[in-house]
């Protein structure tokens, strides 16, 4: 994943995702001085809107693990962590219907409340895996920050689920941890962790993507997914780049899939001015294309009367076999079996 622009430095997370790390910090030693010097305070961290900076929740995490106790510092803050701290995106994600389509929902908004990471949801027989892609240098609290997100969305999944998860491995990207925060993490976790992975990974049951989340809301999901949409843009101008990319997109698909660099000159732009301005908005056009595929295939799937292999054709896969693998990658099953949960139409 290319670093945004000024990812580490600029306001690009949500203060709500922060709250929960704030209240256990100064359980576990922190005082209010140090946090400022973060530029962490209550009265800001609770106003509407408030932003805060990937550098500042490295530096947080190395201020903590310089404290008595870290591990249980740790699982403090994830104990405290509710849909409602991922802000909106979390309470879409809540009213989903399945854990698959909450993932799926996480993915496309998920740069709304942070920039600083990307999460990628694969599935095979053998697992249900979720990657952590993160901005930056390996420094002490970037690695930290790792373990502590994975350990929030067991946290998360676990709340949501409407049946108990089970959890096959955290892979963390420290070569070493101590045995007292390894120790603590697998009673949490109720699975191993290991260490030296290039990326930080929870594995799950695959049979995880399948489960139906407690509070499912259709309606609701309608709503946010609306919400969420407008929010996407940031002023009527920015907004414009992105529907004119999925435009494009969505007209030349049969002929193949198109590259950044053919829709950035069909725009009349160049290639660099064209990447800068989806990067400032938090987008990529990787994201964007596979986005638009995916809505694609679910519109596509909704009338019987187009066959697996159209479907395909039109997303511009060259085989049905590539749009199978995207497709399960999306929703964590087969297209068949979407089609046959929508129904007939």
């Amino acid at each position: 994943m290319a670093d945004p622009v000024n990812v580490l430095t600029d306001p690009d997370i949500d203060a709500s995702n922060v709250r929960p790390a704030f209240e256990a910090s100064l359980r576990f030693g922190a005082t209010e001085d140090e946090l400022k010097q973060l530029g962490w305070d209550r009265a800001s961290l609770e106003a509407i809107g408030a932003r805060v900076s990937g550098e500042s929740t490295y530096r947080h995490m190395e201020l903590m693990a310089a404290k008595p106790d870290y591990p249980r510092f740790v699982l403090a803050a994830v104990g405290l962590h509710t849909a409602s701290s991922m802000g909106a995106v979390g309470l879409a994600c809540r009213s989903c219907s399945t854990l698959a389509e909450a993932f799926a929902c996480h993915r496309r908004f998920q740069h709304l409340t942070n920039r600083t990471a990307e999460y990628v949801v694969s599935v095979d027989d053998e697992a249900l895996t979720i990657t952590e892609h993160r901005v930056g240098a390996a420094r002490p609290g970037n690695l930290l920050v790792s373990d502590y997100t994975m350990l929030v969305a067991v946290q998360l999944l676990r709340a949501v689920a409407a049946v108990p998860l089970e959890i096959r491995e955290l892979r963390s990207r420290r070569v070493a941890m101590p045995d007292a925060e390894r120790l603590a993490y697998e009673a949490f976790l109720g699975a191993p962790v290991t260490g030296g992975a290039e990326h930080a990974q929870l594995l799950l049951d695959p049979a995880s993507a399948r489960a139906p989340i407690v509070t499912a809301d259709k309606e609701l999901a309608t709503y946010f997914e609306r919400v969420l949409r407008r929010a996407a843009g940031t002023t009527e101008g920015e907004a414009q780049v992105i529907s004119d990319t999925r435009k494009w997109i969505r007209m030349r698909l049969f002929r193949g899939a198109p590259t950044a660099a053919d829709v950035a000159k069909a725009l009349g732009l160049g290639a660099r001015t064209y990447q800068r301005r989806l990067a400032a908005l938090g987008h990529s056009f990787a994201a964007i294309l596979e986005d638009t595929r995916r809505s694609m295939a679910e519109d596509l799937l909704a009338d019987s009367s187009v066959t697996l292999a159209e479907v395909a054709y039109l997303l511009g896969y060259n085989d049905t076999t590539s749009f199978h693998r995207a497709f399960k990658r999306w929703h964590q099953m087969t297209p068949d079996a979407f089609r046959r949960s929508r129904g007939p139409r």
